[in-house]
């Protein structure tokens, strides 16, 4: 007998986008809210199996170059002022470049995942400002680097070394001192999810998602420059043989945009539709956003850009009236206030991974009578 299908089994669900089962993207449909709810939102971890961590005795160590060491628990942190806003995260391998993961990858459910843009998402944050814990211990004048170290560790990804190491990242003084540099204990109004680092999390607004070390049990101020596994050997990209500047380390998001509506199959009236979707560019405005209907041959400002909440992407919306039924290909485009506007190309091909990747994608649709 057929299977019954249930409301249950049309819900949207996170994709699977690699074979261990470490990194899951939201679906398209989530992707036209606002606020992307917690079960959807998009997970990246490196390891299946999350650090569960005891809330009551939780502590944090703050030590390294500073004048009075601490040891946190979670009420304590929670005893601090609170700062709550929106920010939109991006993880550093979101919407890869085909050519590359279509040979990397060889499982069939695993590129039905990574067709779209879902490896990012917005969410209202809510936490303590990490400046207000490091002024706490007393910052000295010797700190260069604050390195944060997360509970998660193991083999990594890649066979081969190192056998063990732990999920450790670091920040230059000036970002961990800003005052929109969080430690979050809360996600859309709920205790962190276990697979966003419950109890605690590094939240770096405007920077790719690999900066925001989940499960935070370290933070130490440092009088060097911090070269982990996951600073020297992962986010990185080699440039191009001749390069002023060998590699490419990857900090503050760049200029980006996305068509969210339609989604992906969706069949588009030729009567007229409302076209809509998202653009951020980290801790940079966004101060145009262009549509094309034609495969990049003409564009157009669109209609209305809505305002950004703090951290969040700007929503943008505009209405196609279709020449006539067919398929079309349409692309969206920003700018930022610093005057950089999404490539048309993957502006690193010499890198191989798709790390930062910000090039306009097409988005293809069908437009069919009603």
């Amino acid at each position: 007998m057929a299977a019954q299908i249930t409301q249950t089994t049309l819900k949207p669900q996170i994709i699977p986008t690699n074979a261990g089962l470490r990194t899951f993207a939201a679906p398209p449909t989530a992707l036209q809210e606002d606020i992307v709810p917690n079960d959807l939102f998009y997970i990246r971890n490196h390891w299946t199996d999350c650090p569960e961590i005891d809330q009551a005795t939780y502590r944090m160590a703050v030590d390294g170059q500073v004048s009075t060491p601490l040891s946190l628990s979670y009420e304590d942190l929670k005893q601090l002022p609170q700062k709550r806003f929106q920010v939109t995260f991006e993880c550093c391998g979101n919407s890869p470049v085909p050519d590359y993961w279509s040979k990397a990858l060889r499982i069939s459910t695993v590129m039905e995942g990574i067709k779209g843009h879902g490896i990012m998402g917005n969410a209202e944050w809510a936490g303590v400002s990490l400046r207000d814990v490091l002024e706490k211990a007393g910052v000295k004048d010797s700190a260069v680097e604050v390195m944060f170290e997360g509970a998660d560790h193991g083999p990594d990804e890649t066979v081969g070394d190192p056998p063990e190491v732990t999920y450790e990242r670091s920040l230059p003084i000036a970002k961990a001192m800003h005052p929109d540099t969080l430690l979050a204990y809360e996600m859309n109004g709920e205790p962190l999810p276990l697979n966003h680092g419950f109890p605690l999390r590094l939240l770096v607004s405007g920077w790719y998602g690999m900066n925001s070390v989940k499960w935070l049990v370290g933070i130490h101020v440092l009088d060097h420059e911090f070269k982990g596994f996951y600073m020297t050997d992962r986010y990185i990209t080699t440039n191009e043989p001749g390069s002023e500047v060998p590699y490419t380390y990857y900090t503050k998001m760049k200029v980006k945009s996305i068509i969210t509506n339609p989604a992906p199959g969706e069949i588009v009236p030729a009567s007229g539709y409302t076209l809509a979707g998202a653009a951020w560019s980290g801790e940079d405005q966004i101060t145009k956003v262009e549509i094309s209907t034609d495969a990049g041959a003409t564009w157009s400002l669109v209609d209305t850009v809505r305002p950004r909440s703090d951290y969040s992407w700007n929503r943008w919306e505009h209405q196609w009236n279709p020449p006539g039924p067919g398929k079309y290909t349409l692309m969206c485009r920003a700018t930022n206030d610093q005057g950089d506007t999404q490539p048309m190309e993957f502006p690193n091909k010499w890198a191989g991974r798709g790390y930062g990747n910000n090039m306009v994608f097409p988005h293809p649709v069908e437009v069919k009578d009603r």
